[in-house]
């Protein structure tokens, strides 16, 4: 059944419509650019507790615990900024998709609407 209306579909469309494939196409864009991001993102958080891990490794007496100790707090701000800084990132990046789409929509709407009348 449901083959049947597929098929039947795909006897009567010979072109996709040309908004369809724009909007696939402006979703994969950016879909690209949020997973390279938050690839990016992963890397670098990956990296600091790594490297936080190395330097616990690195504490051999009091000294140099204390050291580690202080440093936590910078290293808790950096994470604090970085996160902030993502996550205004991530939002930018969907406001300009949701953007593009409305933009997408509205131009698809004033070419469909006026063959509609």
């Amino acid at each position: 059944m449901v083959v049947n209306l597929f098929s039947k579909a795909l006897e009567t469309l010979q072109v996709l419509p040309d908004p369809l494939v724009k909007a696939n196409r402006l979703f994969v864009e950016n879909i690209e650019k949020i997973l390279v991001f938050q690839m990016n993102a992963l890397k670098s958080y990956l990296d600091i507790g790594l490297n936080q891990m190395r330097a616990a490794a690195e504490v051999t007496d009091v000294k140099s615990f204390q050291d580690f100790c202080k440093r936590q707090s910078e290293i808790a701000q950096t994470v604090q900024y970085k996160l902030m800084r993502d996550s205004k990132a991530m939002s930018d990046m969907t406001l300009r998709f949701k953007s593009e789409m409305d933009h997408l929509t509205q131009v698809t709407l004033q070419d469909v609407l006026p063959k509609a009348a």
